[in-house]
């Protein structure tokens, strides 16, 4: 089984990046959990979206396509995720 991570942190040294390598650590034999950056999507804007996805959304998408499942781990601002996550 193949998952996919993904960090609601862009900090080096977040805790959340290094509670999704402990849970790759942690998986059963027969899954894997490969953790993705985010940090190269950028701000959601139309006029970008209308010239086409730029490479970091389109491989992004198809990762996560491919995945048999998705686990983000993300600090909590006000109540809610990340700002980055929300893009």
């Amino acid at each position: 089984m193949n998952i996919i991570g993904i960090c609601g942190s862009l900090r080096q040294k977040s805790i959340n990046h290094f509670a999704l390598e402990a849970a790759a650590k942690a998986m059963p034999a027969g899954m894997t959990l490969r953790i993705l950056s985010i940090k190269d999507i950028p701000m959601y804007n139309q006029d970008v979206q209308s010239a086409g996805f730029p490479a970091a959304v389109q491989s992004l998408a198809q990762d996560i396509l491919k995945a048999d499942g998705v686990l983000i781990a993300s600090p909590e601002y006000n109540f809610s995720y990340t700002g980055v996550l929300k893009v």
